[in-house]
């Protein structure tokens, strides 16, 4: 039996809560959140509220290095959370031809091996969501956003 991973979210602020004219207003982007799961094998792995933009972006980033011979680890930070003790909110650290998703506020017993390019399909599939979604919702253009969502850099 193969394992499965699905991540899913609800935004939690109205949909006139940002509008295109917010572009550049970093409390108003950081101040929408969505709950964002993760699931694997059927089994909640992480519930948590986060900022959707701020997520948005880490995925949006990484999204732009993977090559077709490379794979680098995807980090999520927050601006509004000290990562330096912990690690990351949510991770996914390649090992070969396999990966698997971390949290720091995950289930602790889960440590499922994936096949890496399902784990790439999977992330690339949630930013590709996410985009489409937020832009629908909030009836926005992303990309007046991007470049002003404020993006934590790992420190290892």
């Amino acid at each position: 039996m193969s394992s499965q991973i699905t991540c899913t979210y609800d935004f939690l602020n109205s949909p006139h809560a940002i509008s295109n004219s917010s572009a550049k207003d970093i409390p108003t982007i950081l101040s929408i959140e969505a709950t964002f799961k993760i699931m694997i094998d059927h089994a909640l792995y992480l519930e948590t509220s986060l900022s959707i933009f701020e997520f948005y972006k880490s995925l949006y980033r990484w999204k732009r290095q993977v090559t077709s011979t490379f794979t680098p680890a995807f980090y999520y930070f927050s601006v509004e959370f000290d990562h330096d003790d912990e690690g990351a909110i949510v991770s996914m650290v390649p090992h070969a031809k396999q990966g698997n998703i971390q949290s720091i506020w995950g289930d602790e017993r889960v440590n499922t091996l994936f096949p890496l390019d399902i784990l790439v399909t999977c992330l690339f599939d949630l930013e590709r969501q996410l985009r489409f979604d937020l832009e629908a919702y909030f009836d926005i253009q992303l990309d007046a956003f991007i470049r002003h969502i404020p993006y934590t850099l790992a420190k290892f």
